[in-house]
């Protein structure tokens, strides 16, 4: 099964590798003082639109990013499915996720931004977990409970949950704990991150998904 699952997604696998591999190299070049001139733009401009009640929605937001929702999502799936492949398949994607996301804060290193409107975390800034991760949990989630539904029911739903993440990740910058370069480098490594995922339970499990 597993090398049947390597063979299929090679080319996915790859482009995951070869994507972080280009980001760290980027990011640790002189390309980074070019992206931190569009991140200090960026900054200003999320400056001057700062509101109370804009802040306490995106405060809301941003928690969807959390470890916490996910997980009480998974156990509730774990709970109230009788279908146990959907739990598995989740948490799978999940840690895979994190997993990702992990590795590359660690290769590149970069540092958080130095103010934020909310406790900035300890680790490091680039890419984006909140975007990269909830990319592929969200969409997932989406993929997970519409595959056998009409195509019609699966684009709104995709549409969705794709714009829910760019909520998630617009809630990011805006609250000042990631640079606009750091949102954009988790949509870069979480787009081929849950295609992998998708493909590899559409060609394996989509027909005990029932």
């Amino acid at each position: 099964m597993i090398k049947k699952i390597l063979k299929e997604n090679k080319w996915y696998i790859f482009s995951i590798i070869v994507l972080v591999v280009i980001l760290t190299i980027l990011m640790k070049s002189s390309f980074s003082d070019v992206v931190m001139k569009i991140d200090s733009n960026v900054i200003l401009f999320m400056n001057n639109i700062v509101d109370n009640l804009l802040t306490n929605v995106f405060r809301i937001i941003t928690i969807f990013g959390d470890i916490y929702i996910p997980l009480v999502i998974i156990v509730c799936i774990f709970i109230f499915f009788k279908n146990k492949l959907y739990f598995y398949i989740l948490s799978c994607g999940y840690a895979f996720s994190g997993a990702i996301t992990y590795l590359s804060k660690l290769l590149i290193g970069r540092a958080r931004p130095v103010s934020a409107l909310i406790d900035i975390p300890k680790s490091f800034s680039f890419p984006s977990g909140h975007t990269l991760t909830s990319i592929v949990f969200y969409v997932l989630l989406c993929y997970l409970l519409v595959c056998n539904k009409s195509k019609k029911t699966k684009i709104i739903c995709l549409t969705l949950s794709i714009l829910f993440v760019m909520l998630i990740a617009l809630s990011r910058v805006y609250l000042g704990v990631h640079y606009f370069s750091d949102v954009i480098g988790g949509f870069i490594i979480g787009i081929p991150s849950i295609l992998l995922i998708i493909n590899i339970v559409k060609k394996n499990f989509k027909e005990k998904l029932l």
